[in-house]
């Protein structure tokens, strides 16, 4: 398993948690988590892992039994231009949007389930006036059965195990628009200033390493995680109370233009001077801003 593969690695290379975690830019916590199988590094996490430890990303996985034919599925559209794109996803446990050098969007979808889980999930793929729409939903014809009760498992149960990576290309993607349902959104690794949107629900956000606009358009509690990467964020938001949690380099200014709503600084000094801007929009919204 993932989880074994990791600690086994951490100690072969006699590092401690703290120390590794400090090498991939991530809290003590995270390391645990990894380890324990209470959670999985996400596709840039996986990346730097395998970095650190002098392996592939492909041997990385292997090991860990993470592309096992029967829990990983991953489709490849070939991508022609300079193009937008709209990624939906429907129902998962997180969703994990990044860039790379090729001409590609790779999905992949990734399940903790045996016996060929991943069929619970398909991708399909629309051309159409300059977008390419991929589309992650829950196939409502093929549902996991639990072994121990004999019974179907529910799309909200399905959920807490699938994990979907989106891979664009760099090069061709313009603006990006996101809608979905996730656990835990992750947008990641833009070396080059992008639009991007998202419409939907997301309980935790994690923003690391990413040029350009972020519009998040959400109307459930949030928790935010930001490196202060990108030149504007937008935090859009109805009837919420949400946390933005701000990392101790991260220079933005934080300034309140909804209706009704408050901006509440706990533990971050503002940088009204700063040239990257954090935005709150939205009616009857409580945002607090902390420094991790």
């Amino acid at each position: 398993m993932l989880n074994e593969t990791i600690k086994n690695l951490r100690k072969q290379n006699n590092l401690t948690q703290e120390q590794l975690a400090e090498k991939l830019n991530v809290s003590r916590q995270a390391i645990t988590k990894w380890e324990s199988g209470a959670g999985q590094p996400d596709i840039g996490n996986l990346k730097a892992i395998a970095q650190v430890f002098d392996i592939s990303y492909d041997q990385l996985l292997s090991d860990g039994d993470v592309t096992g034919r029967d829990n990983v599925s991953r489709t490849e559209f070939d991508v022609f231009g300079e193009s937008d794109f709209e990624i939906s996803c429907d129902c998962v446990k997180e969703l994990n949007i990044t860039a790379g050098d090729f001409e590609k969007i790779a999905v992949e979808i990734r399940t903790d389930l045996p016996d060929k889980a991943y069929h619970l999930a398909k991708v399909r793929l629309e051309n159409g006036r300059g977008n390419d729409l991929a589309v992650v939903k829950i196939r409502p014809d093929k549902k996991y059965v639990r072994e121990e009760t004999g019974k179907p498992m529910t799309k909200q149960e399905a959920k807490q195990y699938l994990t979907v990576n989106v891979i664009l290309p760099l090069a061709f993607a313009d603006k990006i628009e996101l809608s979905g349902d996730a656990e835990i959104l992750t947008i990641h690794d833009f070396a080059e200033p992008k639009h991007i949107e998202f419409d939907g629900k997301a309980h935790i956000v994690n923003i690391r390493s990413a040029k350009g606009h972020l519009e998040l358009n959400s109307g459930t509690d949030m928790e935010i995680r930001y490196d202060g990467s990108m030149e504007q964020l937008d935090v859009n938001q109805l009837n919420a109370v949400s946390n933005l949690y701000l990392t101790k380099d991260a220079r933005v200014n934080v300034y309140n233009k909804g209706r009704s709503c408050d901006l509440v600084f706990d533990g971050y000094e503002n940088v009204p001077d700063a040239a990257h801007q954090v935005e709150l929009n939205g009616r009857k919204t409580e945002l607090t801003v902390r420094s991790e």
